[in-house]
């Protein structure tokens, strides 16, 4: 089995840990019993015969490609750039590396390296297609004119269809809209590939002057392939919203793509739906999804068209909604559809609702580099779930879950699910309405991924009420330079009961002791700015980026013992026939495994997420980075009027 995930512990330390890393190796098979083995700096031979290469390149993991020495002082470097472009699984900010690097060496430029290697891309390979075309689309308008010919080569040519999209796309940013249409036109099937190149345009005025084009051909009459596409584009077309929904409106009443256009209308801003075709709609949406057989309605398509019904439902007045609302409601079990953040460590919602007592399906999907689970709990029990969790060593329990206390106040949970997979759930909601948490308890997790199940008596009048489903957290990329002129006020005026309660709601208290809070599991943190000679920036630029440093002490690792899955720990010792590895915080967290059962051992680069303050403004910030530097003691200078 193939595993390409990350396992990291929240919050490890606040200094010197980072994002975790992946691991792309295949899993030894049940009666190999192989060495641990750490990711070291690999040695290669660049200078052998292109097949020799290419065959030390492809028996490497990504992790392992990216310890590689690269350089842009010799063609030699060349197959290793490609592999890292090319890759599946590489992060973006790589594959941008690489193509640069690859200009460098080619004496070109960063659009014909992605060019290239959108071509050399296998067409199964669709995720890695999108993520050069992501790329390619955001080039220098003047570095892609220079690849024009190339561009409409690749779009106009019998190739994959992503890549025929990418090149399009890219073409929208240099070539007028009326060009392009009649150069589309002109190349068999290639009006489907244009339209659907238009919503990955990053330039909104671009894609606008398409409106005129693809709404009319948001018809039955117009073929299948470039009708999906156009469904697709017209939730994408700044200032013609109004003209795009009445389009798609008509196409629910004529039966046709009725899933894809609930989508493009849930796309659009709830403004630009006309009120006096919103009853209309809702009736001949919920005609369409009485013909969904009954087993096919808690996929996707049918859910997606449901959550259009509900949506409708709220913008009509009370008396109106509530029957359309049950209307829909009854077609189906109520199933709630829950995500991750990605690389953020926070759920997606952060409220579900759900009716006392009847059934519910939970659709739990993981967009996330990390492996989270989800656990509903009793009314005011997340705390104690949580601390209980990380007091719990790794192994599963009968159901094949980790980390899930057994106790009564756990009401129900899922087990793991690894990046970029998903779970379902079915349970009743608890009888007694009220607001249940729901965490994440993947040790170090759930301070941060917490949410509440509200249990209502009638879900349909609650909701038909006009009750609006939270938004997800809001997230600030902070950056160094947005904060560093604010690090003065750091000398007073701070407020210490803030900075500390941040210090437990962040997170930084599950693994890091300050003054009389926290545990010792990552390194402690008072006297941490005397470390670092008092430099408040410095600190702080460490806590933005924690891939910067990581102390030897504190170094990760992604451990495979037997058939379990894998988990994330400090290598404390490695001697003789045992390794000693701390899971978590707490002597209880140790524990000793024979080197024979050890299947695997990966060094990790990484296991603090970035973002641990996205969801904290400037002062927030400051209050938490006074209560680190004053090493929680409340006299400090930095709490004085």
């Amino acid at each position: 089995m193939k595993l390409k995930a990350v396992f990291p512990l929240l919050m490890v330390t606040l200094l010197s840990l980072a994002s975790g890393a992946s691991r792309a190796a295949d899993a030894p098979s049940n009666d190999e019993k192989p060495a641990p083995a750490e990711i070291e700096k690999p040695k290669l031979f660049l200078d052998k015969s292109p097949a020799i290469v290419k065959y030390q390149l492809g028996r490497l993991s990504n992790d392992q490609l990216l310890l590689a020495d690269r350089e842009t002082s010799h063609p030699k470097f060349i197959p290793l750039w490609e592999a890292i472009l090319g890759r599946p699984g590489m992060a973006a900010k790589f594959r941008l590396e690489a193509a640069e690097a690859l200009a460098k060496l080619n004496k070109s430029d960063a659009p014909t390296e992605l060019l290239a290697a959108i071509k050399r891309a296998p067409a199964a390979q669709a995720a890695v297609l999108a993520d050069l075309a992501k790329l390619l689309v955001t080039q220098k308008p003047e570095d892609l004119k220079k690849n024009q010919a190339a561009l409409e080569a690749l779009a106009g040519e019998d190739g994959p269809v992503a890549a025929r999209q990418a090149a399009f796309a890219a073409l929208v940013g240099i070539q007028s809209a009326d060009a392009l249409w009649t150069f589309a036109q002109g190349k068999p099937g290639a009006l489907s590939h244009l339209v659907a190149g238009i919503p990955l345009v990053p330039y909104s005025s671009k894609r606008a002057v398409f409106a005129s084009k693809v709404l009319p051909l948001l018809v039955p009459a117009t073929d299948a392939a470039t009708r999906k596409a156009a469904i697709a584009a017209a939730a994408k077309l700044p200032g013609s919203e109004a003209a795009a929904f009445t389009a798609l409106a008509k196409l629910v009443s004529a039966g046709t793509e009725v899933p894809d256009v609930a989508r493009a209308l849930l796309a659009l801003p709830r403004d630009a739906w006309a009120v006096n075709a919103v009853k209309p709609l809702a009736d001949a949406l919920l005609e369409q999804a009485k013909k969904v057989a009954v087993p096919k309605r808690t996929e996707n398509d049918f859910l997606d068209v449901q959550q259009l019904g509900f949506q409708l439902a709220a913008k009509l007045p009370k008396d109106a909604a509530l029957p359309v609302r049950k209307s829909f409601s009854s077609l189906g079990v109520n199933v709630l559809r829950l995500g991750t953040l990605h690389e953020q460590m926070f759920f997606d919602k952060i409220q579900l609702v759900a009716e006392a007592g009847k059934p519910v399906e939970l659709i739990f999907s993981n967009a996330d580099a990390m492996q989270h689970n989800w656990v509903l709990t009793q009314i005011g029990a997340a705390d104690e779930i949580g601390l209980a969790a990380e007091k719990m060593p790794p192994q599963a329990d009968a159901q094949g879950r980790s980390w899930v206390p057994a106790s009564s106040k756990v009401l129900q949970a899922t087990k793991l699910v690894n990046p970029n997979d998903s779970i379902r759930i079915r349970f009743n909601a608890p009888k007694e309405p009220g607001e249940y948490p729901y965490l994440c308890t993947y040790p170090g997790h759930w301070q941060r991924m917490k949410g509440i199940l509200k249990v209502v008596p009638d879900l349909d009048e609650y909701l038909a009420q006009g009750h609006a489903e939270p938004a997800a957290p809001v997230i600030t990329e902070w950056k160094l330079a947005d904060l560093e002129g604010e690090l003065p006020k750091l000398a007073k005026g701070r407020d210490f009961a803030k900075g500390k309660a941040l210090f437990t709601s962040v997170g930084c208290i599950g693994c890091h002791k300050v003054g009389a809070d926290g545990p010792l599991w990552g390194p402690e943190l008072t006297g941490v700015l005397a470390k670092y000679k008092g430099d408040a920036k410095t600190v702080l630029g460490e806590i933005l980026e924690p891939s910067k440093t990581i102390e030897p002490r504190y170094r990760a690792y992604e451990f495979t013992v037997g058939n379990d899955d894998p988990f994330t720990g400090f290598l404390l010792k490695d001697e003789g026939e045992t390794l000693t590895i701390q899971t978590g915080p707490g002597e209880t967290m140790i524990k000793k495994f024979p080197k024979k059962d050890v299947k695997s051992r990966a060094q990790s680069n990484s296991l603090m997420p970035p973002g641990l303050l996205n969801l904290l403004n400037k002062e927030q910030i400051l209050d938490l980075l006074a209560f680190v530097q004053a090493g929680g003691d409340a006299k400090h200078a930095a709490f004085k009027p």
